[in-house]
């Protein structure tokens, strides 16, 4: 009977050896579960998902729910590549624009260069033709200015030292002369 007791005891203590061994198994394998230690929760919950009783406790792995932010971020990294392409275009507009204004502003300085040799030049032939009328007697060159327009004859006149200028003047017909001084008169308040 002792033997009996004996060999009771210690199947009851391997009972209780097993069954803490597997609580033990089954608490360590809920915290490395739980806390995914070493990427643990998917294979476990596969493996144990596998098992015809255990199946219902644990739900499989959801790959769902990474299928669907991988889906999202997809989609965000599309509207992200379209904002890019977007801002691509409007830069590649913007360049060509510039180029544009670039090329309007070498026009335009090409024709202030042309129109500034051509004013240069016009007052280059306005000083010779100056020249000219402040070198002849001022009778004569009185005569020949009556017979030209208002504003050729300012010009010229302009154009001469204010002796010469002052002496053909005086030698123009009156209504000539006062006309002239009028229009210089109007000429010289409108400039600044």
């Amino acid at each position: 009977m002792q033997n009996e007791q004996v060999q009771e005891k210690k199947r009851s203590k391997a009972k209780w050896v097993i069954i803490l061994a597997l609580v033990l198994v089954i608490v360590l394998s809920s915290v490395l579960v739980y806390f995914n230690i070493g990427g643990s929760q998917v294979f476990l919950t596969k493996q144990i998902s596998k098992i015809p009783l255990l199946k219902g406790i644990v739900s499989p792995p959801k790959t769902e729910d990474k299928d669907a932010v991988i889906a999202k971020l997809n989609e965000e990294l599309k509207k992200k590549e379209a904002t890019i392409s977007n801002y691509e275009e409007k830069i590649k507009e913007q360049n060509a624009q510039i180029e544009e204004l670039k090329k309007q502003i070498e026009e335009l300085q090409n024709e202030k260069l042309t129109l500034k040799q051509q004013f240069e030049s016009r007052q280059n032939s306005l000083k010779d033709i100056a020249t000219y009328y402040q070198n002849m007697d001022p009778q004569n060159a009185a005569q020949i200015l009556n017979n030209m327009s208002d504003e050729e004859v300012i010009k010229i006149l302009t154009s001469m030292n204010k002796d010469s200028a002052s002496k053909i003047m005086e030698a123009l017909k009156p209504e000539k002369a006062a006309k002239i001084t009028n229009m210089l008169l109007k000429s010289a308040t409108m400039v600044p």
